[in-house]
């Protein structure tokens, strides 16, 4: 199977004023990523969500993450394993009618992984190796962005995920998370401390492994899947829950699997994060 190309969203920051809320249509809750990119621009708060193509997902029903060895200046690697995988258990936690959810990510560890330079990201990793085993190459990698941030966007971007997905099937097959911690400082701490500058990291790794499982920007503004972050914003409203209890269902049994299929076609890619936008700016979508 090809991979092709990358989808990419970004955390974008906004202070959540009703003046900016105002023209915004009523949010139809959760959206999901699709293998139809959004047009340059699009806004799921004011547009709706972006329903073209086939909506994406994991097959395999566990699913491991890990935090690139390196982790950052501002950020030891013991606390940022920590804090993903506080963010993780906040979408492994979640029950869809009392019943356990249909996917569990797990940490494996620090790994070491190259640089990716934008649009090459993880390209030649393998996500399946057969249909009965998962490949432990297959992560959502997290890593931080020390020394400069490679996108260049009007808006400073906090966070990005890059998901390479099946382009006929919109099976998700790899993710990689990057944090901007070039430009930004960054905070462990739970909540953040008061009149601090800092961003929340856990808040952030939470919205972005919504993106790892698929979820695009949601429309309601108190998701943790909205695309403008939210200091503190690490558990999941009825909103999140209704997304990722439609994306993964519970299911009779658990393990590691994978589906290979042909999937129809190659695989793409698609972007999704975080950035910060000047007080009162007018909202923006990145991706």
């Amino acid at each position: 199977m090809r991979y092709v190309s990358f989808v990419r969203l970004a955390l974008t920051f906004a202070v959540v004023a009703s003046a900016l809320l105002a023209g915004a249509a009523p949010a139809r809750a959760f959206c999901r990523t699709t293998t139809s990119k959004a047009p340059a621009g699009y806004n799921p708060a004011v547009s709706g969500c972006w329903t073209e193509g086939v909506p994406l997902a994991w097959t395999a029903q566990s699913i491991p993450y890990a935090v690139a060895a390196g982790a950052s200046g501002q950020v030891s690697l013991a606390d940022a394993t920590r804090v993903a995988d506080l963010a993780f258990s906040a979408w492994n936690a979640a029950t869809c009618s009392g019943k356990p959810l249909g996917i569990h990510a797990f940490d494996d560890g620090p790994i070491a992984v190259p640089d990716a330079a934008e649009g090459d990201a993880l390209a030649g990793w393998a996500y399946c190796s057969d249909i009965s085993a998962c490949n432990p190459a297959a992560h959502d990698v997290i890593v931080f962005d020390d020394v400069s941030w490679p996108y260049n966007d009007p808006v400073n971007t906090l966070a990005l995920t890059t998901v390479t997905y099946g382009v006929d099937d919109g099976r998700i097959a790899e993710a990689y998370t990057e944090v901007n911690s070039a430009e930004h400082t960054l905070t462990t701490e739970e909540p953040p401390p008061a009149g601090s500058d800092a961003y929340d990291l856990q808040a952030v790794l939470t919205h972005e492994a919504g993106h790892f499982l698929g979820l695009a920007h949601a429309t309601e503004t108190t998701s943790i899947m909205y695309a403008y972050y939210q200091p503190g914003a690490i558990d999941l409203t009825p909103d999140d829950l209704d997304a990722i209890c439609t994306v993964y269902p519970p299911q009779s049994s658990k393990g590691c699997a994978c589906g290979v299929g042909d999937g129809g076609g190659g695989l793409a890619g698609g972007v999704l994060g975080l950035a910060m936008l000047a007080l009162l700016r007018g909202r923006r979508r990145r991706g």
